[in-house]
Formats: structure tokens, sequence, C-alpha cells
């Protein structure tokens, strides 16, 4: 099995591309590209799906001789009503795109997470991917341009702040009026259709004072342009661009601009649109309603289950895969987001769970894969920004979707999710930028990013990782990682991040030259126990049982928990994790707790090859008050290992040597994908397969001399034949017992960096 949420069907090799001009790029796909010989899923529950009145994602339109016109990276594309839709790019200000015949087709490959949205229907106009806007000069022509890198389009971020800035939109009803700034001005657009006339029109309304202004409409398209500014003319272009030339504005201005097969303006008029951005009508009701499941469990802990609405008892066919949440202040509401697109809010989290109230909230966001709420407001992390959502008018729905931050930067890979969302306790944001999985085609592939407290700027923390579907921030803003197997990456690693850190990935390094080492993990992870990493979260509670100040790791592949164990020696952390007995119906990647029951929570999905039964879960994980017997911590001594329990251990079975086994192997740190077991005194003698269910599974065996336990009742130290030495992953595996009788049958998987004095 590979990283069942990112990672890819075939091995990736370095390559060196060069970048295209646009315009070059698209003749040489004309000839080049071709459609995929496999066969691909033709469909999911996407297809079924309410999406909103528009969809969020990049977007592309296959051509005849096998070439694609992708128009927009970052889209959002509106359904406009009488089977049309507009596509609006956020990062140019453009109007890509605009279509009849239906809304959109959602890709299908990897549960649609993999593949590009197209329009259904008959495309009726188009543009270049130049900004909708020209700059205060009058060129189209920006700073750093998008470009071909081999068969993906380049993003690298958008148009300077200076010149245009994507606001947001607002939602009113079925109508998205778009919101953005051309240098100081800021201006709103209605996007519509004219069913009689067959008329795509723009309502555009500058909110003050403005120069001479040129708005890009088209290019290559048989439809002819009209417009109801006074003053204003028409012009096409020596390179074909129609574009519709503005004069200088002296107050607030409204005006339609349509485009047409007849070239006339139909008799659309000009709407208010500030009046349309303080909320229309809740369009998401009825509330839905579910019975959470209170695990039954003689254990230390249970899982409870908060039954997601889903299935027949949602009347929008919401595909709902939970991606990331977070608790509201009073502790009894929270708010959760579905890689689909939507943010729920459910209410009733109390101790019986019996009625939770499902509200959704918003739809059309792009792959969203972590959530936070800050001063009472939703930030939504999707491939394309940061985006915060407001109520407005208080009717439990978002109308205003706001651009928080989209400094980062994208490309047509599948591969590049962004990927959870923190904060420090400065206000600070940070997510996981995923690369794809070549060498990185823009500054941001394989990043930690962090987004300043008021989204004002965006900066690149640490490099190196190829499939990051974990993060976490520690209550000392400790800054903690994943990483999944793959190329570059012989197996699951979880990383103590410091700024400036090189995390593995040399096609993300971002170096002139390829790095020749890389900054240690924390700890690795076998295949066979977690094969697809998740995030991290720290025990802030003393009511979850005796870990409070303790990290917790997630696994995605695997729907497990596990308590991590760390240490420091001579400047190096190191440490390692032993699993909870606990299952989980989904793969659970994000986790926290909450601050009114001192429990944790914990949601993740199922894509591809994760074991969960079902595609989206949201547990509670209660501590039920029982006794704890598992290992707290562990330190490495020079002659062996110290290892501390949360109870008192039985001393017979304790200081047994022959209950105690430990093994240890090397990965190799290189281009293919995955490494198999190595030993850890012959470098190159293979040992074993780092997979699921083999046989071969298993290191060499370290000689454990003695087990002492210590004065403390709770600290075993296992004396080590020959010493220990720095190995990549080392496993402990035990059959004791605690005092109190209760078998503590548990293995522990933990990474040596250093050794004190060695």
């Amino acid at each position: 099995m590979r990283n069942p949420l990112f990672n890819p069907l075939l091995l990736a090799s370095l390559v060196t591309c060069t970048g295209l001009s646009l315009a070059a790029a698209d003749a040489k796909d004309a000839k080049k590209e071709k459609p995929a010989a496999k066969a691909k899923p033709t469909g999911t529950q996407w297809d079924t799906m309410d999406l909103g009145p528009f969809f969020s994602g990049g977007i592309q339109v296959p051509g005849e001789k096998g070439d694609v016109f992708r128009p927009a990276l970052k889209g959002v594309t509106i359904n406009l009503g009488n089977a049309a839709a507009m596509c609006f790019d956020t990062e140019r200000l453009r109007m890509a795109i605009g279509w009849h015949g239906g809304f959109l087709k959602l890709p299908a490959g990897r549960e649609g997470l993999e593949g590009v949205a197209s329009p259904v229907g008959e495309v009726a106009f188009k543009s270049v991917m130049i900004p909708g806007w020209a700059d205060a000069r009058g060129s189209f022509k920006e700073p750093k341009p998008p470009v071909k890198e081999g068969k993906e389009l380049v993003s690298f971020g958008p148009l300077p702040r200076d010149w245009a800035k994507w606001r947001g939109l607002y939602v009113h009803g079925s109508q998205i009026i778009l919101s953005y700034t051309l240098g100081k001005v800021g201006v709103l657009e209605l996007p519509g259709y004219d069913a009689a006339s067959r008329a795509f029109t723009r309502t555009i309304h500058f909110e003050g004072a403005a120069h001479a202004q040129k708005l890009l409409l088209a290019s290559d398209t048989k439809l002819k342009a009209a417009h109801s500014l006074a003053g204003a003319t028409l012009e096409t272009t020596a390179d074909g661009l129609l574009v519709l030339n503005l004069p200088a504005l002296t107050q607030a201005t409204t005006f339609v601009v349509a485009l047409s097969a007849s070239g006339a303006l139909p008799q659309v008029g000009a709407a208010n649109l500030p009046a349309l951005t303080k909320g229309g009508k809740a369009q998401w009701t009825p509330v839905l309603e579910t019975a959470g499941i209170t695990g039954k469990s003689a254990s230390p802990y249970a899982v409870d289950t908060l039954t997601l609405p889903d299935g027949k008892a949602n009347p929008w066919n919401s595909w709902i895969r939970t991606s990331g949440f977070d608790f509201f202040k009073d502790g009894t509401t929270a708010a959760i987001c579905s890689v689909s697109g939507d943010v729920w809010i459910v209410s009733g989290i109390d101790e019986s769970l019996a009625k939770l109230k499902w509200k959704r909230f918003a739809t059309g966001l792009f792959q969203p894969l972590g959530l936070k709420i800050v001063d009472g407001k939703v930030h939504v992390l999707g491939r394309d920004q940061i985006t915060r959502l407001h109520d407005l008018n208080g009717d439990g729905e978002a109308d205003f979707y706001e651009n928080f931050n989209n400094d980062i930067a994208i490309s047509s890979h599948y591969h590049e999710f962004n990927l959870g969302l923190e904060t420090d306790r400065a206000g600070n944001f940070y997510f996981n930028k995923g690369g794809d999985l070549g060498g990185a085609k823009h500054q941001h592939h394989g990043v930690l990013a962090r987004v300043s407290k008021d989204g004002s700027r965006l900066d690149v923390v640490a490099t190196g990782y190829r499939a990051p579907n974990g993060l976490g921030v520690g209550p000392n803003d400790e800054l903690t990682s994943s990483d999944n197997e793959g190329n570059w990456v012989p197996s699951s690693r979880v990383n103590l991040m410091k700024p400036g850190g090189f995390y593995g990935h040399v096609f993300t390094s971002h170096t002139s030259t390829p790095p020749t080492d890389y900054d240690k993990p924390l700890f690795w992870l076998p295949h066979q126990v977690d094969n697809s990493s998740g995030g991290q979260v720290w025990v802030t509670s003393d009511k979850w049982g005796p870990f409070k100040g303790d990290m917790l790791h997630m696994s995605y592949g695997s729907c497990s928990l596990f308590k991590v164990m760390k240490e420091e020696v001579g400047g190096q952390v190191q440490g390692g994790a032993v699993r909870f007995d606990l299952s989980f119906e989904s793969g659970i990647m994000r986790g926290r707790f909450n601050a009114r029951d001192g429990q944790l929570y914990v949601t993740g999905l199922r894509v591809w090859q994760s074991s969960g039964a079902k595609t989206g879960a949201f547990h509670r994980v209660r501590y039920t008050g029982k006794p704890v017997a598992m290992p707290k911590e562990l330190h490495v001594k020079p002659t062996g290992i110290e290892i501390t329990f949360t109870s008192a251990l039985d001393a017979k079975t304790a200081a047994d040597d022959g209950n105690w086994a430990i093994d240890q192997w090397n990965y190799k740190w290189k281009s293919d994908y995955g490494s198999k077991m190595y030993s850890a005194s012959e470098p190159d003698k293979i040992i074993g397969e780092n997979k699921i269910a083999n046989s071969k599974f298993g290191g060499e065996d370290l000689n454990v001399k003695s087990a002492k336990l210590l004065a403390d009742k709770k600290t075993v130290f296992l004396e080590v034949e020959g010493g220990v030495k720095p190995v990549m992953q080392m496993r402990i595996r035990m059959n004791i017992n605690a005092a109190d009788g209760t078998p503590i049958n548990q293995t522990i998987y933990n990474t040596v960096n250093k050794v004190a004095g060695k």
C-alpha cells in the first residue's frame, strides 16, 4: 500500500523543466498532450451533490486534439441558472470562461481529489490567463506570469496588491457578488445570464472615483460585446483580446457589460450591488439532527461517535468527508469542514451527544483540509486560500467568503494540497503545502507556510515536504508535522520543526544544489504501523488521564492514535510513539481538545487506501476514569533504554528480561519510493520489508541483558548488550503487568538520533 491520501500511483523521478510562455506551451500541448490511456472512474457522489450557487477549484477544457485549456487554477465557478455558468479567476481577477448547457463535471479520480473539473455544455467565450484588468499604465503584463512546466500549469501567486486584490465574494440567495480592489478603489461585480438573448452579463460597481481602466472581456470568441457605460469604448487588440476601455470615473458608478451573439445589451437592470452585500435569505434549511453514540468500554478510554448527517437524511446529498474542525467558545458547538467543499456547524455537543444539530453553513470551497476558529470567526484552509467566513445577517449561514490570504502559489498538479490550519500564541496561522512529487515548480512546493495574524503576509518557515498531511502547534509554540512515505521519504516521519529546517524531500528543498543531509525527525514510523500520517495535538486538559502536556499523533492510514514520547539529547530531539488500543471509523488526521469537557475530539476521512470503513467520521476520545497503564516517557542512555509508565508496575514481570524484546533497523534516504529495512551494522544489507502484513517485517535483535525496576516502581531500565547506538527505527516490545495486574502488551516505535556522550 502507498500513502492513501496523497501518494502517486507511479514512482516519480526528478525532472528539470524549463518554463515556457503560456502561448508557446498551449501550442506545444496541442501536439503532445494525449488523453490518458487507462480507464478512469466516471463519477462520484459529487455528481449528485447540491454544490450551492458557486464552486471553487481549478477548471480545464479538453480540446479536440487532446490539448487541454486551463482557464483558472484558483477559480470560482458561478451557477447562473438556465444551464449557464461563468468561472472567475481569483488570482488575476478575470472572467476566465463562460458556457451554456450545464454546470460542472467534477473529477472522479481518487475519490474526486485527482483531476480537474470541466464545464458541462458548450463554451461560449474564454480568455487567456493574463490579468483581467490592466495596471495603472494600461498594461496587462504581470511581473511573474504563469508558465507551463512540463505538463503542469504553474502560477506563482496573485497580482501585486497595489495593482489588484481579491477581497472575496458575497452570497445573496442564488446570486454571487464578487469583490476586489483595483489600486485603492473597491469593485463589486455581479455575474449574470439573460436566457432570452443568451447573453452573459457582468454588472460592475466602482465604489468611488477611479482612473481610466482597461477590462479584459474575452479572447478567442465569436461573441460580441455591448456595455452601458458612457464614454467607454470597445477594442479588439492586435493579439486578439476583446477589451473595454473605461474612462476616468469621478464618483461611484455602476454599469453592465454583455457578451452575446447579437452584440446587443439585454434588458438587464443595473442592480444595486452594495445592497446585495448585507446577507440574503437562508438557503440550507432545515437544520438536520442526528443522535451520537457513546462508546462502551471497560478500558481507560472510550470512543464516542458524533454521527454525521449524511445518507438519506441529507436533502442536498452533501458528500461529507470531514477534514478539519474547531470549537466555538462555548464548547458545545463546533465548525467542521468537508473536503467536498462544505462547512457545517454542529451544536448539542454535550455528555450524551443525543441531540446533535447540524446546520450547513458554507459551500463551494476548494478542497478544504483545515479549519480554525479565531475571535469567533471560522477560518478555512482551501487549496486556493484561507477563507474567513462571515454570517452578516445572523441566519446561521455564511454570506461573505472573505479572502483572508491567497498568496500561496499553485500548480495544476493534483498532489499539492494545503493541509492543516493552526495558530501560535501571537495569532500567526500555519499550514503545510504539499509537493508535486518531482522538482519544485514554484516557491511554495513542499513548505511549512506562515500567515500573519492580520492576513497581510505569507512567508516560508521550513522546506522539504512531500505529502505533509499533519501539523500541530504546541502550548509553547512548538511546531510539529508529519510526512508520508514516498520518494525521498523512506517511511512516515514525525518532525519537531525549527525555522529554516529541511525535512528530507530533496525535490522541495528550494536550494541551488541538492542537500546531502536533512533535519532528523522526532521519530520514524514503519509503513506497517502508520502508512499515512495525520496531524499532532497536545494534551491541554487534566481531565484526560495522566497525559497533560504530552503530544499525541494521529494516523490517517491506519486509523490510529499514538502517545508520543520525546526527549532532547545534546540539542537533538528524538522520541517514539505507542498506540492507544482504540478503533475509529475513518482515517483520523485532525484533533483538538475541548476546553469545556477536557476531552479529545478527532476527525478524518477515507480516500483511496485508508483502513477506515467510512468516508468521514467525527469522534470524541473520552477518558473513563479507569487507571491507565501505558508507557509515558522514554530516555536513551549509553548502555540502555529507560521507560517510565503511567502507573506502578508488577516487579516480577517488569524485571524479567525475557518479557522484553528490542530490534532495530535503518531506512535508505533516496529518491526511490519508500525503503526496505536495512541492517544497522551493515548499511547495505537488506533485512526486511517495510510493508503492511509482510512476513519479513522485523529488524536485528538487540540482546536485553537485564531489566531493572527503579525505585519509583514506574520506570524500567533495559540494559542492552553492546550499548545503544543511533538508529532510525527501534522497536521495543513488552509483555508485562501493572501492579494491579493489568496486562501491558504494547510496542514502542522510536528513533535514536543521538546518544549522550557518543
